[in-house]
C-alpha cells in the first residue's frame, strides 16, 4: 500500500477565481439587503396596523361621544327648544374641538420628553459590540 508523505495529499480544491468571488460577493450583498430592508419592512407594517386600528378605535370612540353629548343635551335639557335647538350641536362641535387639540397635543413631540424619547435614538443603540473594524 503506498503511504503518502507530505505536499502530495489530495486537498478538495476550492474554486478561488474572480467569477466566484464576484458571485460570493452578490450573495453576500443580497442577504445583507434582505436583512436590513425585509425585516424592517415587516417590522414598520406590524406598527402601521397597530396604530391605525388604535386610531380607528379612538375616532369612533370620540364620534360617539360626541354624539352621545349632543343627544342628552337635545333629550335632557329643556332649555334647548325653539330658538335654541342649535346650541347641543355647538356644544357636540366645541368637544370634538377639544379633543382634537388633546390627541395633538399627546401625539406632538413636548417638553415632557415621553414622546421625543421614542423617536430619539439613543447613543447605545449603534454600537455592535464588534472591536475588530
Amino acid at each position: 500500500m503506498p503511504q503518502q508523505t507530505g505536499p502530495e495529499r489530495t486537498v478538495p480544491r476550492r474554486d478561488s477565481g474572480l467569477r466566484a468571488e464576484i458571485s460570493e460577493l452578490f450573495e453576500m450583498l443580497r442577504a445583507y439587503a434582505v436583512q436590513e430592508t425585509v425585516g424592517p419592512l415587516r417590522g414598520l407594517g406590524r406598527y402601521l396596523l397597530f396604530g391605525l386600528a388604535g386610531a380607528l378605535g379612538v375616532s369612533l370612540g370620540v364620534v360617539l361621544a360626541t354624539l352621545a353629548l349632543v343627544r342628552v343635551l337635545q333629550a335632557e335639557a329643556g332649555i334647548f327648544n325653539a330658538n335654541w335647538s342649535f346650541v347641543p350641536y355647538l356644544a357636540g362641535v366645541a368637544f370634538l374641538v377639544l379633543a382634537i387639540l388633546a390627541l395633538i397635543r399627546a401625539v406632538r413631540p413636548g417638553r415632557n420628553g415621553a414622546a421625543a424619547d421614542l423617536t430619539a435614538p439613543k447613543a447605545d443603540e449603534h454600537a455592535t459590540g464588534d472591536d475588530d473594524d
